[in-house]
């Protein structure tokens, strides 16, 4: 089950759902939203989440998607932003209703087979869209609390810093990012300058790019990167690439250094 995150000013948290606004809004999405979703925001009309890990299957392999957040319902905010949304990201079935993502993926109430939605997972990159769960009860049973375990693996006796460090800088590429989500997560003990220097030396490498990306971001929503040399270099490492990827991490990066976003 959605357990929500009582976050004081919570931007994403609707007033409490009427059934008038309800009405409105499904009318102007053309359809009846799911029973199970609708149970979940009459206990809070969206916002923050407990749950962040969502295991999936995509493309064959396993994944994780990180969820943060669900989309409430207001007649100017929450679902009834999904076509805006999805739009300025290249999606433009108005069939899919996305209620959670960061821009790179969707969770959307998918209603392409029918009038009561599946949960389709889109993602903008590839322009790709896969049925993850025949029904939002089923999504929200598959979210997990997060648990990160960084020091996996850690000889007896050895340092924190020599295990990053040898995951790291390992030849092995797997490896290596996993070394990124070990110092990413120790970071507070780690300092992030050494980190950072490495990862941008993977931007120009298509396995690792993601990674590096993913993670300096993160390092900056968490105020652990706040130095004008690094950040620079990491702008123009991304203006060098010509990838729809970094261009999209290029325009993000700059809203949250110039709005100050927060890590939530």
């Amino acid at each position: 089950m959605i357990i929500w995150n009582d976050t004081p000013d919570d931007p994403n948290r609707l007033p409490t759902l009427t059934e008038e606004v309800l009405k409105e809004v499904e009318t102007r999405l053309g359809v009846k939203l799911p029973d199970d979703y609708l149970d979940a925001l009459r206990t809070q009309n969206g916002g923050y989440i407990e749950q962040r890990d969502l295991p999936i299957i995509w493309n064959g392999q396993e994944d994780i998607a990180l969820v943060d957040s669900i989309s409430g319902v207001g007649l100017h905010n929450g679902l009834i932003e999904s076509k805006a949304l999805l739009t300025e990201w290249g999606v433009e079935d108005e069939r899919l209703i996305a209620f959670a993502g960061d821009g790179h993926f969707f969770l959307a109430f998918d209603y392409r087979e029918g009038t009561t939605p599946k949960i389709a997972y889109i993602d903008t990159d590839t322009e790709e869209i896969d049925v993850l769960f025949d029904s939002f009860s089923q999504f929200s049973e598959a979210l997990m609390t997060v648990d990160f375990e960084p020091f996996t693996g850690l000889a007896e006796g050895e340092m924190l810093i020599d295990y990053a460090r040898r995951q790291l800088y390992s030849a092995d590429k797997l490896e290596k990012a996993q070394g990124a989500n070990t110092w990413l997560n120790g970071v507070d003990m780690l300092g992030a300058d050494e980190l950072v220097a490495e990862l941008l030396t993977w931007m120009k490498d298509e396995t690792l790019q993601v990674t590096a990306i993913n993670t300096i971001q993160h390092l900056i929503l968490m105020r652990n990167l706040q130095d004008d040399v690094s950040l620079e270099a990491f702008f123009e490492a991304l203006r060098q690439n010509d990838d729809s990827f970094s261009k999209q991490s290029y325009e993000e990066t700059k809203y949250i250094v110039e709005h100050d976003i927060p890590f939530e």
